[in-house]
């Protein structure tokens, strides 16, 4: 299989989303998701080469699951429209993810939708750091190519934090997570393994200073 085969079963699956469809063609899913596998585990050994803070062992390890979770959100689909992988440093930390949609593909980065306890501590720092942040967001690489998601932010100051502080727009938000859009030349590039990882490289420096702010400080220890 090669690679444009992962989108022409992910179209398959969108217009055929039902168990009955994929329990039929399990055999394209398997062959589908090795093939991401076989894209990205040489990808995930240069990323432990110079960051063995990375937990996952493999990439298949590192593949979200294609099942939607139908408990909570019954409205959805039975499958997703897309292959998800993320890398990162333990469970509940900021990390690093790929998505390989129909429709949408990214590299992105962050947190999202951290639990109350983690958001607070995570507007702490912001709060007294906040112009380290800055820095980050607007280190040139890092501008040039990703955007802050801003769907998911509040519409005033939240409470306790001035409304005139340099980084009130930082505070507002709910998660914290950027995303570069990429397309599917891009994937199907010889050059996709550079371009993850020089993305990679330039979101760490975010991911680091969320992860201290959430684990008081212990994540770099």
């Amino acid at each position: 299989m090669v690679r444009q085969e992962i989108f022409s079963f992910l179209e398959a699956l969108v217009a055929n989303n039902s168990k009955e469809w994929m329990d039929q063609n399990r055999a394209w899913y398997e062959s589908a998701k090795q093939e991401v596998v076989k894209v990205f585990d040489p990808i995930l050994d240069e990323l432990k080469s110079f960051d063995p803070r990375i937990v996952q062992p493999t990439a298949r390890k590192s593949l979200n699951r294609i099942n939607n979770n139908l408990m909570f959100h019954p409205d959805r689909p039975t499958y997703k429209d897309h292959f998800g992988i993320g890398f990162g440093y333990g469970k509940g930390l900021a990390d690093f993810y790929i998505h390989l949609g129909v429709d949408e593909l990214l590299i992105a980065g962050g947190l999202w939708h951290p639990p109350t306890d983690k958001l607070k501590k995570l507007r702490m720092e912001i709060d007294y750091e906040g112009h380290r942040l800055q820095g980050i967001l607007e280190e040139e690489y890092f501008n040039t190519h990703f955007q802050l998601y801003h769907e998911d932010k509040l519409t005033n100051a939240p409470k306790g934090f001035d409304k005139n502080h340099p980084q009130i727009e930082l505070l507002k938000m709910k998660s914290l997570a950027v995303f570069r859009p990429i397309n599917r030349v891009d994937f199907l590039s010889d050059d996709f393994s550079e371009l993850v990882v020089s993305s990679y490289k330039a979101v760490v420096p975010m991911l680091d200073f969320i992860n201290v702010a959430i684990t008081d400080g212990g994540f770099l220890e």
